[in-house]
């Protein structure tokens, strides 16, 4: 069994869930302009509401790529292993 769910929503209607043991995804930067960049997620993660920025959304299971999208913002929630995205549009490869 893997060790966390990406669960994808977006007013367009795509739900997807993925299985995975990592996620990493793309962070807005705050309100002077800093700390945009990456932020990687595996179980035990602590609790967290995350601003997206534009970027990419990837998940991995045992190092193997399992997901790939480009987000277009939106927020991310991390709790009880489980990494739920709600974004605008999503373009998934």
């Amino acid at each position: 069994m893997s060790a966390l769910t990406l669960k994808i929503v977006t007013p367009e209607g795509v739900d997807k869930s993925v299985e995975c043991d990592s996620v990493i995804l793309w962070m807005a930067p705050d309100s002077k302009g800093e700390g945009e960049g990456s932020l990687g997620i595996r179980k035990g993660h602590a609790e967290a509401v995350i601003a997206l920025g534009k970027g990419p959304l990837k998940a991995s299971l045992n190092g193997t790529p399992v997901f790939f999208a480009k987000t277009d913002g939106g927020f991310a929630t991390v709790l009880d292993d489980v990494v739920s995205v709600v974004t605008p549009h999503v373009s998934i490869d």
